[in-house]
């Protein structure tokens, strides 16, 4: 696969849920204050924007890290925040990728490199490692189903150019409103 290319406007305003100290947007929204944090918010209730205000939604690597009981919320509010034909950018493990090669890995004694690749870091130094800890996973139809069911459509699944372990799910916003359903 080629490079892959935001599809994001020089225009668009662009909202970055899990920018931390490195974020790619000026807005950029985190669990964990630091200098380059506009806004702390808490991902695994409401986030406190309003509604249709964004014109598009970039995350990295952060989706796994929240509570697989909490990730459909996660995934409708980051649906809410966008304006009708808005679209959300989100880079995560593919975990049917990742089993895959975790079965190369256990065959060739690689248990630990296993772990940290299932299970994220999981560093320990500093109180907040829980939040360096996977806590769900996705494949490609699973994302596009938890996707679709939060309102979005034109989800597609790519692989991500430099890591076969990982995928770019872009998804947009129809036009249409919707209940919520959950």
């Amino acid at each position: 696969m080629p490079d892959y290319l935001l599809p994001f406007k020089p225009t668009d305003n662009v909202i970055e849920l899990g920018g931390g100290d490195n974020p790619v947007f000026l807005m950029n929204v985190d669990m964990r204050p630091g200098p380059k944090v506009a806004l702390v918010a808490d991902f695994n209730e409401s986030l406190p924007i309003e509604s249709e205000s964004y014109d598009g939604v970039f995350s990295v690597y952060v989706i796994e890290h929240l509570s697989w009981r909490k990730v459909r919320d996660f995934i409708y509010e980051s649906h809410r925040i966008l304006r009708p034909s808005g679209i959300a950018v989100f880079v995560t493990a593919n975990l049917l990728e990742q089993c895959k090669l975790a079965i190369q890995w256990f065959e060739q004694g690689k248990g630990l490199e296993v772990s940290q690749m299932l299970f994220g870091d999981q560093n320990y130094e500093g109180g907040d490692w829980i939040f360096n800890a996977h806590h769900c996973g996705f494949s490609p139809a699973y994302a596009i189903k938890l996707f679709r069911e939060a309102g979005f459509h034109e989800v597609t699944v790519f692989e991500h150019p430099n890591c076969k372990t990982d995928m770019i799910i872009q998804s947009k916003k129809s036009g249409v409103k919707i209940a919520r359903i959950l």
